[in-house]
C-alpha cells in the first residue's frame, strides 16, 4: 500500500525515488488579507511542487506544522524574516488552484470538520489527510475505476479568534452521493490512523457543495 510506501521512505532515505501517481503542490496562506477575493489570492504562496515521495518528505518535514503556526488560545505565531502568520495549507493536485473558481473544484464540494484538537492531535490529522491524498489511499482501488481521481486537495485552516478552532477539508470533484459516502469512510478511517483510542475523537466530516 502506497501510505506504508510514504512512511518507509522517510525512515530509510536514500537514492532509489517512488514515483507518485500524480504531481502535487502544496500552498500556503498568509493571514491578514482583506475580506476580498483578490486580496486573499495574492496572499497565498506556492511553497514546493513534487511528484516523487523523496521529494514529499525532504519538503513537509521542513514545513512549520499546524499547531507551530495557528493560533493556540494565546497567540498567532509569525514566522520568517517578513514576521507572517499563515492562516492556513492547501495540497492541491498540480493544475488545480486551492479555491472554489476553479473548474476542477466547481463540479464537486468538500468533507469538512471544524472543531478545537490539542496541537499534537491537529498535527497527526494534518499528516495522516496529507499521506491519504499524496498516497492515494483515501481512494480505493476497484475493478471498475470508480472510486478514481476524484480528490483534487485537503486544507488545514486556522478558524481561531478567541478560542483556537481549526478546521480539516477535503475537496472532490464529484457530488455523486455513493462516491462522496465511499470517500467520507475511508477519510475518518485515514485521519485517525495511528492515534491511540483514547486520543483519536471522533472527527464528525459535514458535506459543502462548491456551487
Amino acid at each position: 500500500e502506497l501510505q506504508h510506501i510514504l512512511l518507509e521512505a522517510m525512515s530509510e532515505g536514500g537514492e532509489n525515488l517512488h514515483d507518485l501517481e500524480h504531481e502535487w503542490v502544496l500552498w500556503e496562506h498568509a493571514g491578514g488579507a482583506k475580506r476580498d477575493p483578490n486580496a486573499w489570492k495574492e496572499n497565498m504562496k506556492q511553497l514546493c511542487k513534487f511528484k516523487t515521495i523523496e521529494d514529499f518528505w525532504r519538503y513537509f518535514n521542513h514545513i512549520p506544522k499546524p499547531s507551530e503556526v495557528f493560533y493556540d488560545g494565546e497567540s498567532r505565531k509569525r514566522i520568517g524574516p517578513e514576521g507572517k502568520s499563515v492562516e492556513e495549507y492547501s495540497l492541491f493536485k498540480s493544475g488545480i488552484e486551492p479555491e472554489w473558481g476553479d473548474p476542477a473544484n466547481r463540479t464537486g464540494g468538500e468533507w469538512y470538520f471544524r472543531q478545537h484538537l490539542e496541537g499534537d492531535v491537529l498535527n497527526m490529522y494534518w499528516q495522516n489527510l496529507v499521506l491519504g491524498v499524496v498516497g492515494e489511499t483515501i481512494e480505493d482501488e476497484s475493478d471498475d475505476g470508480f472510486m478514481r481521481n476524484h480528490i483534487n486537495g485537503a486544507r488545514v485552516v486556522d478558524k481561531g479568534k478567541s478560542y483556537p478552532m481549526f478546521r480539516l477539508e477535503l475537496w472532490i470533484n464529484t457530488k455523486d452521493p455513493e462516491i462522496k459516502e465511499r470517500i467520507r469512510v475511508k477519510l475518518v478511517e485515514a485521519v485517525v490512523d495511528g492515534l491511540p483510542p483514547n486520543r483519536r475523537g471522533q472527527p464528525k466530516f459535514e458535506w459543502k457543495d462548491h456551487s
